[in-house]
């Protein structure tokens, strides 16, 4: 009988644990959760997965909250001075083309994206929308994805040699 309540005592016993990485079906990296003692002390701490919560642990984590507010912050401030800067930039590309116009190598994205990091614009190739590659001389919109959801869209002028 005393062996049954202590089994059970045993298994209500939990722990506040701070989350390292995503555990599925348990939380999110940083999140503090109230785990059981022994899931927390045979899985989650072995695999490093989590710590238990103390208050200097929490208080890390706290910091460590208020950092990344402040770099995210940062970080979108950041994309929306460039958005502002290259949104209405005029990018102009010249290629070798016949006389019909027709260019002999399409323009893609990541020869705009180089183009614009020479101008000084941070551009990933995978920023630049297009929906096919360029194959003929002239005058188009490009649209430019950059981070935190800001847009902008450049002109873009291809011309012949």
């Amino acid at each position: 009988m005393k062996y049954d309540i202590l089994l059970a005592e045993l298994s209500i016993r939990s722990m506040k644990v701070v989350l390292l990485k995503d555990v599925p079906k348990k939380g999110y990296k940083g999140d503090i959760k109230e785990v059981n003692e022994g899931y927390a002390r045979n899985f989650l701490f072995p695999q490093n997965l989590a710590i238990q919560a103390t208050e200097e642990t929490i208080k890390a984590l706290d910091q460590e909250k208020k950092k990344k507010v402040k770099k995210d912050d940062k970080a979108m401030k950041q994309a929306a001075t460039a958005a502002k800067k290259l949104d209405g930039y005029e990018l102009k590309l010249t290629e070798k083309a016949n006389d019909e116009g027709g260019l002999y190598a399409a323009v893609g994205a990541e020869q705009i994206a180089k183009a614009l990091k020479k101008a000084k614009y941070d551009v990933r190739p995978e920023d630049v929308e297009l929906a096919e590659s360029i194959k003929e001389v002239g005058e188009r919109e490009v649209l430019v994805n950059l981070p935190h959801g800001f847009e902008a869209t450049i002109r873009l002028i291809i011309e012949q040699t």
